[in-house]
């Protein structure tokens, strides 16, 4: 073994004492770690101690040879990945195929050739490092498209279709946006506002994911969210109630460390059909659109800071799980007259697994997650399935 600290390990599996000493030298010439192993089993031990960059592994050993030993390290997720260049006094065309077959990178005769073994064994590190770089840009190039589009619209783009528009009949749709935001912007600067929005919108996000929605849009400071499209609420009318008391919650915390701002945020709701779909070519972008949107967002601008505004239906599907401040009956051109409920909390008789959401999520920790840039990086480029 040699200890010196290098650049990439390399693990020689090699049956043979002479041979193993004589790599152990010629690869002591290059900037390597150095492990060695004289049997499978101690060759696999070791690849799952220390994950090498490359292995040497030799074809002729006794209990497991080198492509029984290959296969197991196929098998495993954590070794899968490791180049393994065979090495072997067999010329025999069938036993190289073989080496191929069974997952090998190259093949080696012996007696080595000193500067060809080392040229191939940079060859091949070199390739592990580009497709490594490869893998983690293509990574997150997936991260970015996930944060932008539906997953089954990721994967009708990349077979080479179009996507079709979607009709839903019962979706949620959540409007929100800041009474007096132009004053607002006018009074603490363009780039303060926008800073301001990032934190804000970052910790919307959090909560309408846990509450079974998602973020089509945002703007300017209006946010649009809905549910029972990508994702499923646990009920299609009451979890976006909670999703938008919660972001309530979240802006009277956030207000309370900011004395000079006023964030006031208003909030319309309600659940129907609408159709969904990717839109344009240039920077492709996905919507919501349909009558329901557009009563949400009426819903929104009738709304006042502090409550959500929901229509007189949805008031009856949860009127036993929330509180109101007041009703108002509107006239409007587009809707006609129409009552308005003005919801501002909910009560004790919220289901457990509801109030349990309601409960878990702090305002405080969602503004130190926010204001750590590096773990919003790594919040997008989380890809699904990854921790």
């Amino acid at each position: 073994m040699h200890s010196k600290t290098r650049d990439y390990t390399i693990l020689v599996v090699e049956n043979n004492k002479l041979n193993l000493e004589l790599l152990l030298r010629f690869l002591m010439q290059g900037d390597y770690r150095l492990s060695a192993a004289t049997s499978g089993a101690r060759a696999i031990k070791i690849c799952n101690e220390i994950n090498p960059d490359l292995i040497l592994m030799d074809v002729q050993m006794p209990e497991m040879d080198g492509f029984e030993t290959t296969r197991q390290l196929r098998e495993n997720p954590k070794t899968s990945h490791i180049p393994i260049i065979f090495t072997s006094t067999l010329s025999d065309t069938n036993v190289i195929l073989k080496c191929f077959e069974c997952g090998g990178v190259d093949y080696i005769s012996k007696p080595f050739k000193k500067k060809e073994l080392l040229a191939r064994i940079n060859t091949h590190l070199s390739l592990k490092v580009l497709r490594e770089q490869l893998q983690t840009d293509r990574d997150h190039l997936m991260a970015i498209l996930h944060n932008m589009l539906p997953d089954k619209l990721i994967e009708s783009l990349k077979n080479g279709y179009f996507p079709e528009p979607e009709s839903v009949n019962r979706a949620a749709a959540l409007f929100t946006d800041f009474q007096g935001f132009s004053s607002l912007t006018k009074k603490i600067g363009s780039k303060k506002s926008v800073d301001h929005l990032n934190l804000i919108y970052y910790a919307f996000d959090e909560i309408v994911e846990s509450f079974g929605l998602e973020r089509v849009k945002t703007i300017g400071d209006a946010y649009f969210a809905v549910g029972g499209i990508n994702t499923t609420p646990e009920n299609i009318y009451l979890s976006p109630i909670l999703a938008g008391l919660k972001m309530h919650e979240f802006i009277n915390y956030y207000n309370d460390l900011h004395d000079d701002n006023a964030w006031l945020l208003r909030m319309g709701f309600t659940v129907g059909p609408v159709t969904s779909g990717v839109i344009g070519y240039q920077k492709i972008a996905y919507d919501v659109w349909g009558d329901t949107v557009n009563f949400a967002n009426e819903l929104e601008t009738k709304s006042y800071p502090g409550n959500i505004a929901i229509p007189e239906f949805i008031y009856n599907e949860v009127s036993e799980y929330i509180t109101v401040s007041h009703m108002d009956s509107v006239d409007s051109h587009a809707w006609g007259q129409f009552n308005i409920y003005h919801c501002n909390s909910v009560n004790d008789t919220l289901p457990p697994e509801l109030r349990h959401l309601m409960q878990e999520m702090n305002p405080g920790d969602l503004i130190n997650q926010a204001s750590n840039k590096k773990g919003l990086l790594n919040k997008i480029f989380q890809l699904p399935g990854n921790t």
